[in-house]
């Protein structure tokens, strides 16, 4: 009986991480509609995929779209055949579980790495708590996904290095992980995790190691399904589609990125922000892993060390940055946070952590108490009608920041970090039911879409100025709408003896105004993101 009481416990504890981020990352998921830039779009993707039947070649706006691969696309449709249709909570569905993926595999990758249930619980903790991360999982994107196949591919591979049973299996998965990476995002989900286990193994000097992995069989496996893919798409794309998801959108972006253009220290200052709050205690982590002391047991935190490295240095290099790109080491700073944590806690009482340990917890009390005194003061010069939304924030804030600054003060680390994930727990879900719903008016396009949808019929022309904007593709419910680019082409469009439909930004349709005599009706009118956008027409609605 003792002895099957570890694994019971472990699996009561992966039980209640699941429960605990399975809620933060569902709870009112589908609430908010979809948001520009990239939820919508992905979202018509994945309806033209299933509207055309073709699920090898995605489209947007009926057009070959060689920007991603397509496994989100599928999981997308997946998800969504309970609903009958592609909803934002079934888009949703795929990042929420894939984070919930991550947050359990960590739990697991600790476990076997420290032989610690603590820093196992808080690396997923924190993992699923950082606000990068957190915000990604309740989006409509690629890239937790990504992190989710190479967190498991770094798993299955260090359960086949470590285990004396089923390696082979652990081996083969690991395989099928990065490939699985491949579809979802391209050769990132190749390189990034077989680099990190390729450079962990150096510094190990056990190299030899990677002919235990099977390379021979599991290349086979990895080729097979990314191949088939895209000997299918080769086919079915042509020459141009092949050309663009092979070089143009993956080697063309890391050499000389013609998008998100960054200078390479934006990940420095990027970063940091995105994985508040446990980025406070970054500084302390760099400085206790160059102390004496932690020389002698590097062996302990190399994986994840490397793991963090290679992600930050190789999209530090990259011409080409946004934040989610790094999303993939998050899981290895969430575990280095867990260890140190874990560090502190046990040796609390030593000098060296009157500083490296303590301060960032004093500073992650004040924050709640500094947010909970200035915010509403904030949204009260510039929304005013919001600020009684705000009392419910500042009571949370306010409690917690005096709680935790007492559980410190008492050097009560432990109970210290829970409250502070509970506040974090406790404002993020007020948010969803309080501050989302109002952000959604302003971000949202549905309102006007759905104007749209009430006047036009299903063959009347609709199409956009100057501009393509994926919300009125999707909440229009249609695969295509012409994009006219020059004013000539506008006077004929609007100029045709049956009645058409268009959307100009105000700014557009005033300058057209003033110099052309066009018939523009105006039918509707709203404020999409940073877009003041009017729906019109040639002709009046009688």
């Amino acid at each position: 009986m003792n002895s099957k009481s570890p694994v019971n416990n472990t699996r009561i504890i992966a039980v209640c991480i699941i429960l605990f981020v399975g809620f933060l990352f569902l709870f009112n998921t589908g609430k908010r509609d979809l948001w520009a830039p990239d939820e919508p779009r992905y979202a018509q993707v994945s309806k033209e995929m299933l509207d055309t039947g073709n699920f090898i070649v995605p489209h947007l706006n009926s057009a070959p779209y060689p920007d991603k691969p397509p496994l989100l696309f599928w999981l997308i449709n997946l998800f969504s055949l309970p609903f009958g249709k592609i909803t934002a909570l079934s888009a949703r569905l795929p990042s929420a579980f894939a984070g919930i993926g991550c947050c359990l595999a960590i739990f697991y990758l600790g476990k076997r790495l420290y032989r610690n249930t603590r820093i196992a619980l808080l690396s997923a903790i924190f993992l699923a708590t950082s606000s990068k991360f957190l915000w990604m999982s309740h989006r409509v994107a690629f890239d937790v996904l990504l992190t989710f196949f190479v967190t498991m591919a770094i798993l299955c591979f260090y359960k086949g290095y470590t285990e004396q049973k089923n390696k082979g299996r652990y081996y083969i998965l690991f395989y099928v992980f990065m490939a699985l990476g491949v579809l979802t995002k391209g050769p990132v989900g190749f390189i990034l995790p077989f680099l990190t286990i390729l450079i962990y193994l150096i510094l190990k000097r056990d190299t030899k190691i990677l002919k235990e992995t099977k390379p021979w069989l599991g290349g086979a496996i990895f080729v097979f399904i990314v191949f088939t893919w895209v000997y299918l798409a080769s086919i079915y794309g042509g020459k141009e589609y092949t050309y663009q998801i092979l070089f143009k959108q993956n080697a063309g972006r890391f050499a000389s990125s013609f998008a998100h253009k960054r200078p390479f220290y934006y990940y420095f200052i990027n970063f940091p922000v995105n994985f508040l709050p446990w980025s406070f205690f970054i500084p302390s982590i760099a400085i206790y892993l160059s102390s004496k002391q932690v020389r002698g047991r590097v062996q302990n935190i190399l994986l994840p060390v490397i793991w963090f490295a290679v992600v930050f240095i190789f999209f530090s290099i990259s011409s080409g940055k946004r934040d989610i790109y790094v999303l993939p080491l998050y899981p290895a700073a969430a575990m280095l946070t867990a260890w140190f944590i874990n560090e502190f806690v046990e040796q609390f009482r030593e000098k060296r952590f009157k500083i490296i340990g303590y301060y960032p917890c004093y500073l992650l009390g004040i924050i709640p108490l500094i947010l909970g005194i200035f915010s509403p003061i904030v949204i009260y010069k510039l929304f005013p009608q919001y600020t009684s939304s705000t009392i419910p924030f500042v009571i949370i804030l306010l409690l917690g920041g005096i709680l935790m600054l007492q559980l410190v003060r008492h050097a009560r680390i432990i109970p210290f970090l829970f409250t502070a994930i509970f506040v974090i727990f406790i404002v993020f879900s007020i948010s969803t039911l309080n501050a989302i719903p109002i952000l959604n008016q302003y971000k949202s396009a549905k309102e006007i879409c759905d104007k749209v949808n009430s006047i036009m019929k299903s063959g009347d022309k609709l199409a956009m100025y100057s501009f393509f904007g994926d919300p009125y593709l999707f909440y229009t419910n249609r695969n295509y709408i012409e994009v006219i680019r020059n004013i000539d082409n506008l006077k004929q469009f609007m100029n045709s003896n049956e009645r058409v439909f268009l959307f100009i930004q105000e700014k557009d349709f005033k300058e057209v105004s003033r110099s052309l005599e066009i018939p523009m009706f105006i039918l509707g009118k709203d404020s999409v993101g940073h877009r003041d956008l009017l729906f019109v027409s040639n002709k009046d609605i009688q």
